[in-house]
């Protein structure tokens, strides 16, 4: 990355650093009809330098379409409003490469499939055809491309990812772990605990043992008064605490008992795998993955480690070490220690990816030696999810009937009314208005096929009539809320950082709450 980029994407490259950038930059992204949310939910993703951008509309530009886009004004009136657009955001950032599509969707479905395969991520903004959306979904699915339907009503808004999975790697969990192999020193790290003799220490030394040294030796004496056994259990793991407390000469004046202290649990908890990861090596051993040539690197990853995992039973070190009271000499000693038996776990789990690519048909050649680094650095915070192709699912549905006395505001209430708001436009081509609300209420109960004997909840129908009454799709403040909020998921998407929406999110504008949904 040259100078001036790094000094132009400072800021964000702290959050995701140079592969992110990298992959963010290889991303195209397809946005579906050129609205306001549409328009925020680009320039989002064009300021921080996403690589490319389609813009697909057939329409022209209106009146309705000025009042409420920042990026479109009087002169663009009757012009393609995907051009006009694109002309605009194309100003952000000279890095990024804007395109405009101004043909109908159903026509671009019913031609090449591979037109779309050129896109990292599509966009879907507020109106499309249901069968388009069916359409889209048919195709895109096996093709792993994540799609995201955003729309906003009023001063609501829904946002959805549709993805057959999810799989991040670099999820930058707040809750970090620092594997220090406290319970199964390996060789050269018990070698060096063993060297140290903290009795014969002087006072100035013995407050500088570095807490992993005092936590080890600490293990080695409880076990020997304890059969050998492992304190586990919290009592147990309470007791553990008190003993390293107690080999202080004074804990008051020694900083590095005081950590070793607070760190005993975390130290102590990850004696077992993650469950996540036994999770995902039931699944890399069943028929639902297809070790094949097509199979996304991830698994192929998974495969790596289930295989190192039975060759050496333990996961790769992730090798990073905590800061801690210390010497400068014992402290670099240990940083040397774990580094150098994360580049050996490194070059083994390499080995083991090379046999599992070759094994499926990939090429040798595929091997990304940053990304390998990464898996291993990462890997007690792997995050991985199964998407859905619904809208909703039964259970939603009687969620929201339940609630039949309710006054309060819910937020399913307002994305099933949010849903049925644009399949009323859909089938009867014009979005309702307050004349319509019993209309409305008969196009809701056929939609989700609602018995007529039951009453809709009032408080279903209070958000029916903000709705109704409001009838917009363009306010600047909702527009740019939900562009701000999909923005950001697509951005974790294409880094392939952070964890991302699984799989619905629903805002209250009115009362300023939100919630997410698993469907």
């Amino acid at each position: 990355m040259s100078f001036d980029k790094k000094l132009k994407y400072d800021r964000q490259l702290r959050l995701w650093a140079n592969t992110g950038q990298t992959s963010l930059e290889g991303s195209h992204i397809c946005l579906v009809n050129a609205t306001a949310v549409g328009s925020e939910i680009l320039k989002n993703l064009i300021l921080p330098g996403i690589g490319e951008y389609t813009i697909i509309d057939d329409k022209r530009v209106t009146e309705e379409d000025i009042f409420g886009n920042f990026f479109l004004d009087e002169d663009d009136l009757g012009n393609s409003i995907s051009s006009s657009l694109a002309k605009q955001l194309n100003e952000l950032n000279t890095d990024v490469k804007g395109y405009a599509v101004s043909t109908e969707l159903s026509e671009l479905l019913r031609g090449p499939a591979e037109f779309w395969d050129k896109f990292n991520t599509i966009v879907i903004t507020n109106q499309v055809a249901s069968h388009d959306l069916d359409a889209l979904l048919d195709l895109l699915w096996e093709r792993r491309i994540p799609v995201f339907l955003v729309r906003t009503a009023g001063f609501y808004g829904t946002l959805q990812l549709f993805a057959k999975e999810v799989n991040v790697v670099e999820t930058h969990d707040p809750a970090m772990f620092h594997d220090l192999r406290i319970i199964n020193p390996w060789n050269e790290l018990q070698e060096y605990s063993d060297s140290m003799d903290i009795d014969t220490l002087d006072d100035e030394m013995h407050a500088h043992i570095p807490y992993v040294i005092i936590l080890i030796k600490t293990l080695e004496k409880w076990k020997k008064e304890n059969g050998g056994k492992i304190p586990l259990e919290y009592s147990k793991r309470s007791e553990f605490k008190r003993l390293v407390e107690s080999m202080s000469r004074n804990l008051e004046m020694e900083d590095n008992f005081k950590e070793a202290a607070k760190a005993t649990h975390r130290a102590l908890q990850f004696s077992q795998f993650p469950p996540l990861i036994n999770d995902l090596f039931q699944k890399v051993d069943s028929q639902e993955i297809s070790m094949d040539s097509n199979v996304p690197i991830f698994w192929i990853y998974v495969k790596a480690l289930k295989q190192f995992v039975e060759k050496y039973n333990e996961l790769p070190l992730p090798g990073s070490l905590p800061d801690m009271t210390s010497t400068s000499f014992a402290y670099v000693t240990l940083t040397k220690l774990y580094g150098e038996k994360a580049r050996d776990d490194e070059r083994k789990f390499k080995d083991e990816v090379i046999h599992v690519l070759k094994a499926s048909g990939n090429s040798e050649a595929d091997v990304n030696h940053n990304s390998i680094h990464s898996f291993c650095k990462n890997i007690h915070f792997l995050y991985a999810t199964t998407g859905s192709r619904k809208l909703y699912n039964n259970s939603m549905i009687s969620a929201i009937m339940k609630e039949s006395n309710s006054l309060e505001c819910s937020t399913l209430f307002i994305y099933f009314t949010v849903m049925c708001y644009f399949s009323f436009a859909d089938s009867l081509q014009s979005f309702p208005n307050p004349g319509d609300l019993e209309k409305f209420k008969a196009f809701f109960r056929n939609m989700f096929s609602l018995p007529s004997s039951k009453p809709l909840p009032e408080g279903l129908i209070k958000i029916f009539k903000e709705v109704i009454a409001h009838s917009s799709q363009s306010y600047h403040n909702i527009s740019s809320f939900m562009g701000g909020v999909t923005s950001q998921e697509i951005l974790k998407v294409s880094t392939a950082q952070y964890t991302p929406l699984d799989n619905l999110y629903v805002f209250d504008g009115v009362h300023s709450i939100s919630e997410k949904w698993k469907i």
